[in-house]
């Protein structure tokens, strides 16, 4: 007759490592408080010496944690959640240090102004411990959303945008008319003296920035804001390649160009090309986020640096942080952007 093998416990374990149970919690789940790395190496190795598996389903209903963060990309473009370079990049670094402590990403992509109800369904049934929202618009158009996660309970990061300060909710942002305002004033500097800007969707608030910063830079250069020079209403390429075509039929056309994102500064070079203007020799073009082709294309796009897999490491860290430190506050990260000067400018 067979002899059932006890299982083995955490208890188990603390004991054989000399520590407290509360110890080994603290180093299977990474928190929420720390441990020596000499303690942690020890309950690790007692873990290894006794085979021992903790029961993930049963540990997440006795803390209630699920391990898993939830990821809202709320946009006028939900369906390019997974292939625009923001957020494929964003999610990469969240995903990367949300594994490194064994924590899981749940991408949940919203439309501006779609119905609420699946959301507040999910975060009803307590599936994440916490949530990190990429936000497109400032409040108040932001705030129905915001207050469905608040009332909840649930740890929140806003990235990109800060909700309304009543929230009193963490933030990770950048400066995006800063940074336009520095593309912009790298063309004047090189001489030019007619650049174009090809827009973002304008009911975007990084659109509206970015357009601020390219006219900011003229003033400042004592250069007239033309508005014939300045073209493009989406973030679509083909809406790039149409206000491009009209820059070309100006009577003067820019000798530069100012595009909002880098897949509209790939289109523009497309466009100029396909009329044999030379780039940067005839026509030099700047984008905005360094997106992962903008190094290899040839010659390689000068542009505005966004730290995707930062932004989305740094929103890992801070929302578990929330999560699972008692005494853990809201905080306001601002990350730098850095123009990038490369062979198109």
């Amino acid at each position: 007759m067979s002899v059932k093998q006890k299982r083995v416990t955490h208890r188990d374990v603390a004991r054989l490592a000399h520590v407290s149970p509360a110890v080994v919690s603290y180093v299977i789940n990474n928190g929420p408080r720390p441990t020596s790395p000499e303690t942690r190496e020890r309950v690790l190795k007692a873990i290894e010496e006794l085979s021992y598996h903790p029961n993930a389903a049963a540990r997440g209903l006795r803390v209630r944690r699920t391990r898993t963060i939830g990821y809202v990309s709320y946009d006028y473009y939900p369906e390019r959640a997974f292939v625009a370079p923001y957020n494929s990049g964003v999610m990469s670094g969240l995903t990367a240090a949300l594994k490194e402590r064994q924590h899981y990403m749940l991408p949940y992509p919203l439309q501006v102004g779609e119905d609420l109800a699946s959301l507040t369904a999910l975060l009803g049934s307590r599936r994440v411990d916490g949530m990190v929202v990429r936000l497109a618009e400032d409040p108040p158009v932001t705030d129905a959303l915001l207050e469905a996660i608040t009332a909840s309970a649930i740890p929140c990061v806003c990235l990109e945008r800060p909700g309304a300060s009543r929230f009193g909710l963490s933030c990770i942002t950048y400066d995006d008319e800063g940074g336009a305002y520095a593309a912009t004033q790298h063309l004047v500097a090189r001489g030019h003296r007619r650049i174009a800007h090809i827009q973002g969707d304008p009911r975007q608030q990084a659109a509206r920035d970015r357009l601020a910063g390219y006219e900011r830079a003229l003033v400042e250069a004592g250069l007239p804001i033309d508005q014939r020079l300045i073209r493009g209403r989406t973030w679509m390429p083909a809406d790039a390649v149409a206000a491009m075509r009209d820059l070309l039929q100006l009577r003067e056309p820019p000798t530069a160009v100012f595009a909002a994102n880098d897949q509209l500064a790939f289109s523009s070079i497309e466009a100029l090309r396909a009329h044999g203007i030379r780039v940067p020799e005839d026509v030099a073009v700047v984008g905005f986020d360094d997106a992962p082709l903008a190094q290899d294309m040839l010659p390689p796009l000068t542009t505005v640096h966004i730290p995707f897999d930062d932004l989305g490491r740094l929103a890992a860290d801070l929302i578990l942080r929330l999560a699972y430190d008692g005494e853990a506050g809201p905080e306001t990260v601002t990350v730098p952007l850095q123009l990038i000067p490369r062979g198109t400018a």
